[in-house]
């Protein structure tokens, strides 16, 4: 059964201001267009999307010509709040007035105008502290030239020479190339050209040859432990390094705890406590040879008989 709609829905529908003064906006209008254009294309994609939208469209505008009449009054009184809306919108931001491009244009220059500043003050901090780094760093090597171009400096760069030949001399001993392994071939500057640089790539060069030695050796003694049938497993391995370094540890505390112990039984002994010694109690002294005499008969006799004789 076929509906008839009117012929002319926009007669019907009433004028809203709002709306106007919406599509008015260059922004807004733009973005319409841009929607129109996509919904075109969608519809006219397919014979079906063109039918299922035309149906969808018809009965929209059907519902809101029937329904028009019945809302007039709330629609007439949102459309007046939202149009009231806009020109608040339009006085207080005159930038929603012009075209997109000078919105972008104008916002990305307010962007940076508000942010260039703090970037400014960012990017001269950081020049000026590469400039306090480069400046230290260039006086610092200046210094260090000075010291090794007197006469201890140069004792003390040609111990340096001369450690980095024995070293050199012992990793080609104990430590020798394994295999195709390229050596460091960059040049290092004379001694006489720039000490502190002549130092620096000396012990870099030595660092880097020990390394490479240790690691390639490493590498080929795995390898032949892997080719005779021992399986070599690294995580084992370094679970009793690590067990054997914590056994050392252990032992080595227990080792001083013993020795304080002897240490401090060493001290008590040489330093003994003091002993009180108490005075010994009075004994009775004995009477004087004399003076027993006396008390007896015979020394009685004697004494008078002394006596008698004077």
């Amino acid at each position: 059964m076929a509906t008839e709609v009117n012929s002319n829905p926009a007669a019907a529908m009433p004028q809203l201001q709002s709306l106007q003064k919406a599509m008015a906006l260059p922004t807004i209008g733009a973005a319409v267009d841009q929607f129109g254009v996509l919904y075109t294309k969608v519809k006219g994609a397919h014979s079906l999307l063109d039918w299922a939208l035309s149906t969808a469209e018809a009965s929209m505008t059907l519902a809101a010509t029937r329904a028009a009449p019945l809302l007039a009054t709330p629609i007439a009184f949102g459309d007046a709040k939202i149009a009231y809306a806009i020109d608040e919108l339009e006085r207080r931001v005159p930038l929603v007035t012009e075209e997109p491009k000078v919105i972008v244009e104008t916002t990305k220059q307010a962007v940076l105008s508000r942010i260039s500043p703090h970037v400014t003050k960012v990017c001269g901090a950081r020049n000026a502290a590469e400039q306090r780094v480069k400046s230290l760093k260039e006086l610092s090597w200046t210094k260090a030239n000075a010291l090794l171009s007197t006469a201890y400096g140069q004792k003390a760069l040609h111990s340096v020479d001369t450690g980095a030949m024995y070293v050199m001399q012992l990793l080609d001993h104990y430590l020798p190339p394994v295999g195709p392994q390229p050596e460091p071939t960059n040049e290092i500057v004379l001694a006489s050209n720039d000490p502190a640089l002549h130092t620096v790539q000396t012990v870099g060069r030595l660092s880097a040859v020990a390394a490479r030695r240790v690691w390639a050796n490493l590498a080929y003694k795995i390898n032949e432990l892997r080719n005779s049938g021992i399986e070599f497993d690294v995580r084992r391995y370094i679970a009793a390094l690590l067990a054997a370094l914590h056994l050392a540890n252990v032992t080595n505390q227990q080792h001083e705890k013993e020795k304080e112990q002897e240490e401090k039984e060493t001290q008590n002994i040489a330093e003994p406590t003091p002993v009180t010694t108490s005075p010994p109690a009075s004994q009775p002294t004995a009477p004087p040879t004399a003076t027993v005499l006396k008390t007896t008969p015979e020394g009685k006799s004697g004494i008078s008989e002394k006596a008698n004789k004077q």
